[in-house]
């Protein structure tokens, strides 16, 4: 068996758990148009920057609302598909710079940074390499990487970059929607920068001779496989679309990389605009439920993978969904704050611990923690209630919640039924 170790970094990401990606896009101006004229030169013309007018733009409210929610990391949609860039860039004026919020020559991504500092989350930033309207790239399209067209757009990408990368501070996480074409194809050298200029930085679908690379969970349904692998091998670390082989979001206990998955989801369901990333008016019926976002959380967190929760920015620029957030929020503390068992670090007698459940508790969820800090070494398990085998599985990784009916149990162990030796726990609790 192979054991992949994390790096620091990767251990403080997972630790996190819970994280939100803010949408403010181009898009939402012109929701009547279809299709992906977005990705094209169209949408110079169809949004030309002077056309927009946010009345309520304030990216603290964005910030307030996933601290209400609970999360402890905030990724913004710096640059996204249209090409339009959320900060001053020096690159273009197809910019947040060219509007006449904050009189003009506003940076969005300075005021998230702050306010993300103010709040206490740790800050990101979404960048498309792949896609990009201003510029006329689309990688839905067959490209000549090293044509001089598209080099000259490499040249535009490593540069805008370079502004994210070192005029905000210390990033935590930054994202690749879809992974960047490498340089020895054509696309742009990004490993060079990103150890210059953020070598801390996580890195979604991140390069991959990057040290501290996550990888996506193959869906945007906050749907984590039930044996979610923190490792997993490169070229199985991106889904290829094809429904019966997630293997990006399955990974592999033996995996060379060590490269946890992110479960990103959208607040909107995927009927409403944008598959649920984006805004459009008279949708707000298609949030989810508090009590939909809890079994996602449950089924991505509670799977060794985190849960990275969209928000749809408004026309206006607020976020509208505020009381969503603050009533799942709630629901997850009222879930899980009280535990009605719980043991730190318990010794393995045999690859066996066991839990004392109070008289007439009502036990609902089994949740483990093991201890990952040199690996993922715990390969099968089994819970047993009184005795009796209820539940058995793979994978525990930093945190597996494991929904059961536990009334009138008083005694629930845990065994490691198959690990790559030296197994161990970090914690174990019942919530009821």
């Amino acid at each position: 068996m192979h054991v992949a170790k994390p790096t620091a970094e990767q251990l403080v990401w997972q630790d996190m758990e819970l994280g939100v990606l803010i949408h403010y896009c181009l898009e939402i101006y012109r929701p009547e148009l279809t299709g992906t004229w977005y990705k094209t030169k169209r949408v110079r013309e169809e949004i030309p920057p002077q056309s927009i007018h946010p009345k309520k733009l304030e990216p603290a409210q964005w910030v307030r609302s996933a601290a209400q929610l609970g999360a402890k990391y905030a990724v913004l949609v710096a640059n996204h598909c249209t090409g339009f860039s959320l900060w001053n860039t020096k690159v273009n004026d197809f910019s947040i710079a060219s509007t006449d919020w904050r009189g003009g020559g506003g940076d969005i991504c300075r005021e998230f940074i702050e306010a993300c500092r103010a709040y206490g989350l740790k800050p990101g930033f979404y960048y498309s390499t792949g896609c990009n309207g201003y510029y006329g790239i689309d990688d839905g399209l067959r490209w000549d990487y090293r044509s001089p067209y598209y080099q000259e757009y490499v040249k535009n990408v490593e540069a805008q970059v370079t502004e994210l990368w070192t005029e905000y501070g210390e990033l935590f996480e930054i994202w690749f929607d879809g992974g960047i074409v490498p340089p020895e194809m054509g696309g742009p050298d990004l490993t060079p920068i990103l150890r210059k200029y953020q070598p801390r930085a996580i890195c979604f679908q991140g390069p991959r001779d990057y040290e501290h690379n996550i990888r996506w969970v193959g869906n945007e349904d906050g749907l984590a496989p039930e044996n979610c692998w923190a490792t997993t091998n490169a070229g199985e670390a991106r889904y290829d679309g094809t429904a019966p082989e997630e293997k990006a979001g399955v990974g592999d206990p033996d995996g060379k990389y060590y490269w946890p998955a992110e479960t990103d989801m959208p607040n909107r369901t995927h009927a409403a605009f944008g598959g649920g990333w984006a805004w459009r008016a008279g949708e707000e019926h298609l949030c989810f439920t508090p009590e939909q976002l809890l079994d996602c959380y449950i089924r991505s967190v509670g799977r060794n993978s985190n849960l990275l929760l969209g928000m749809a920015i408004s026309a206006d620029g607020d976020f509208q969904d505020e009381e969503q957030f603050r009533a799942f929020g709630k629901l997850i503390r009222e879930t899980f704050s009280t535990p009605v068992a719980y043991a730190e670090g318990p010794a393995l007698t045999d690859g066996r611990t066991s839990l004392a459940l109070p008289e007439g508790a009502a036990g609902k969820y089994v949740v483990i923690r093991e201890d990952i800090s040199d690996g993922q070494k715990i390969r099968g398990f089994r819970i047993t209630a009184d005795g009796r085998s209820i539940y058995e599985s793979e994978c525990v990784g930093h945190k597996r919640i494991v929904p059961l009916d536990l009334n009138g149990v008083r005694e629930l162990s845990l065994e490691i039924t198959k690990d790559a030796g030296g197994a161990a726990i970090r914690d174990l609790a019942v919530y009821g």
